[in-house]
């Protein structure tokens, strides 16, 4: 099965920002640019949300086409389909809350439901994928496959391209092995070392002046029992400085976009899921 059966080119970034920015970009002018990359990835995560409204949809019909065994059954339908529906929900709440034209600050509920769909998000690609593999390895691997040391299974996995039966499915992926490679990077600190962390705000030197104003006003409130005064000071806070989209997990870096690297990241592993979708159709 040649590769480029599988072109799904709306997941891409690119074929959004070709489409939708590209002809509108002006050498110079910053906020047409602006305005027009935004539209590029706005469509961008629209077309996210139908492609993985797609798989899970295609994943159902699946389960009437085919026969699976008892085990690659429950890896699909409380694995794949779990993951699936666990990253549709997760990405839905984040984008509700951050899009990618906002710089309004995030409050603090706002922050702390982002950063949690965000760590969600990423252990859930690398989980959806390694039920794909189990899947497959139960449903059509051989006994040498299915007995051997479960860190070993994986798409990527050595193990995974030498069966005879699952070669042909490693050979087509081979195209997103260092996207794999790359979304470890972001995984790997979510699921064993500092979760990823979107910062609520930017401030300017100016903001941070005024933020400290807003605290000595709020201590001096707080020491004349001037209750009512504290909403009013803290929501002044909440609006200082602008949001920039970015996330990571260390205070030194490395700094990810959102836009367009969270949608892109999910895009591709749901085009990887749509691939193994169509290889279980085809061995079922």
């Amino acid at each position: 099965m040649p590769f480029n059966q599988y072109g799904f080119q709306e997941v891409e970034y690119g074929f959004h920002f070709r489409q939708y920015a590209t002809p509108f970009l002006v050498e110079g002018n910053v906020e047409n640019n602006r305005y027009f990359t935004h539209e590029a990835q706005q469509n961008h995560v629209f077309s996210i949300n139908n492609a993985l409204f797609e798989l899970v949809s295609d994943a159902l019909s699946i389960l009437s086409i085919v026969s699976f065994s008892k085990d690659s059954g429950y890896y699909f339908k409380y694995g794949v389909m779990r993951r699936l529906r666990m990253i549709d929900s997760s990405f839905r709440s984040f984008q509700s809350v951050i899009t990618p034209d906002r710089t309004r600050p995030l409050s603090s509920e706002e922050s702390s439901s982002v950063c949690r769909d965000l760590n969600s998000i990423y252990i859930d690609i690398l989980g959806l994928l390694d039920n794909y593999a189990w899947t497959m390895v139960w449903q059509i691997g051989s006994a040498a496959t299915r007995s051997a040391d479960p860190f070993a299974i994986g798409l990527f996995k050595p193990i995974f391209a030498a069966d005879a039966a699952l070669g042909p499915m490693a050979d087509i992926l081979q195209p997103f092995r260092e996207w794999e490679r790359d979304v470890k990077t972001r995984r790997n600190p979510a699921a064993h070392r500092m979760p990823l962390y979107v910062p609520p705000t930017a401030l300017t030197p100016g903001d941070v002046a005024e933020f400290e104003r807003l605290e000595t006003l709020t201590s001096a409130a707080l020491r004349a029992q001037e209750f009512e005064k504290l909403d009013g000071l803290r929501e002044a806070k909440q609006r200082l400085g602008v949001l920039v989209p970015r996330f990571l997990h260390h205070p030194e870096g490395p700094v990810v976009d959102i836009f367009p690297t969270l949608p892109e990241d999910i895009g591709l592993a749901v085009k990887i899921g749509r691939i193994a979708q169509i290889f279980l159709r085809e061995q079922g």
